[in-house]
């Protein structure tokens, strides 16, 4: 089995939401069945728990995709929600330190 380093979720859906529309990585998981799991959290923005929070919010406002590599398979997100979501905007400012 072959580790891959942890995903900051948060980092790449910021990074979405700056490039509407573009497919940017999420990163590589060791099978098609854990990327498809990656999918459907990215997609439908689900949490483990009523207190957690999803990077990838409001559900629906992310596609994703996954292509087979060497040593898995690789994910991709891309934004499609509404770029003018305020709310939203100045949490990702906080969560890094208000750079924009």
């Amino acid at each position: 089995m072959i580790r891959h380093g942890r995903v900051n979720h948060f980092a790449v859906a910021a990074s979405c939401r700056a490039k509407p529309g573009v497919w940017l990585p999420v990163g590589e998981y060791n099978s098609s069945q854990s990327a498809e799991g990656a999918i459907d959290y990215i997609r439908n923005a689900t949490t483990k728990s009523p207190t957690q929070r999803s990077a990838w919010t409001p559900a629906k406002s992310f596609e994703a995709r996954h292509a087979l590599t060497e040593f898995g398979a690789r994910v991709e997100a891309r934004y499609v929600g509404v770029s003018a979501d305020a709310a939203w905007s100045d949490a990702v400012d906080a969560l890094i330190g208000g750079a924009a």
